[in-house]
């Protein structure tokens, strides 16, 4: 019916007058920007209409990260002992949307990197600069360190890290790889930010550094020296390993000794000496413990 109308409209309009007055080309103007609109609105993708409902943006994929960031821009009023970060095995142990008494939790998943990590120690750290915490902890299984900006990137990164806000913490190599994703300044429009639509792309692969990608690589340094900035220790700890990946552990461990041996060996030797192996059948994928496996307190922080 509308369209109807939007078509008799307009073709009433053309012919009735040869020559179109001012008033009647802002009329066409408006009856064409009403067409685009009726058609906009037939042809959305259907998560766009969830932004009228709050409860679907709380559905959609990535909400420890939301949380997460949450976390990070909130001022504690209460003394916080450890910040802890992480990915998802880091949040299964410690998740970023349960409240604490003594600890502070941005542990969400990998899909963010290491610029999405550094982008919340941050935040956080500027947010408590007068409340700070007494240790930083990392908690990541080490194929974490190879991650790099890929096709999930556009979901767990662009959406809740808004371009606008965070390009001052940008590298060059960050903004050469957000750039190769295609529609990627799409991310932050509001019916699109906190909808859970994804469209499909294809992110060129980084060849480089594959067990310690460049990205990780600049941000870890990144996060080190604003942990050195605000005088507070930063560690890195592993999160517990299948012992049938045994064989792929080492061959990051050594590109981890190798590539990360000029800025990095204080944080990565550590992080090597607390890796320690678990029974296959504990673990419900390659990486996660199952839930039933998961200790309550795997660093022993919370008391």
């Amino acid at each position: 019916m509308v369209l109807s109308y939007l078509s008799y409209t307009t073709a009433d309009l053309i012919t009735t007058n040869s020559s179109i007055s001012s008033s009647d080309m802002k009329r066409f103007i408006s009856v064409i920007c009403l067409y685009l609109l009726a058609v906009l609105l037939v042809t959305l993708p259907p998560e766009i209409y969830k932004i009228v409902n709050d409860e679907s943006y709380g559905n959609a994929p990535g909400g420890e990260v939301r949380a997460a960031v949450k976390v990070s821009k909130t001022k504690n009023n209460k003394k916080i002992k450890k910040l802890v970060m992480g990915d998802s095995t880091g949040h299964a142990l410690y998740p970023s949307e349960k409240e604490y008494d003594s600890i502070a939790s941005t542990a969400c998943n990998q899909a963010i990197t290491f610029a999405g990590q550094y982008f919340l120690l941050t935040n956080y750290l500027e947010t408590n600069k007068d409340n700070l915490p007494q240790e930083i902890i990392f908690l990541a299984t080490p194929e974490t360190f190879s991650n790099d900006v890929d096709m999930f990137a556009y979901q767990y990164f662009l959406k809740p890290f808004p371009i606008l806000e965070y390009i001052p913490l940008y590298t060059e190599h960050l903004f050469s790889r957000i750039t190769s994703i295609p529609f990627f300044w799409t991310a932050n429009l509001p019916f699109i930010q906190t909808s859970g639509y994804t469209p499909i792309v294809s992110v060129p692969a980084s060849t480089e550094r594959v067990n310690l990608s460049q990205l990780s690589y600049e941000y870890l340094i990144l996060m080190d020296e604003i942990a050195q900035k605000y005088n507070v220790p930063f560690r890195m700890v592993s999160t517990p390993i299948r012992d049938d990946r045994q064989q792929v552990t080492e061959q990051v461990v050594q590109d981890l000794r190798t590539i990360g041996s000029d800025r990095l060996s204080h944080l990565f030797e550590p992080y090597i000496e607390s890796i320690t192996y678990y029974p296959s059948d504990l673990f419900f994928d390659h990486v996660h413990l199952k839930a039933s496996e998961t200790p309550d307190d795997y660093l022993g922080i919370l008391n």
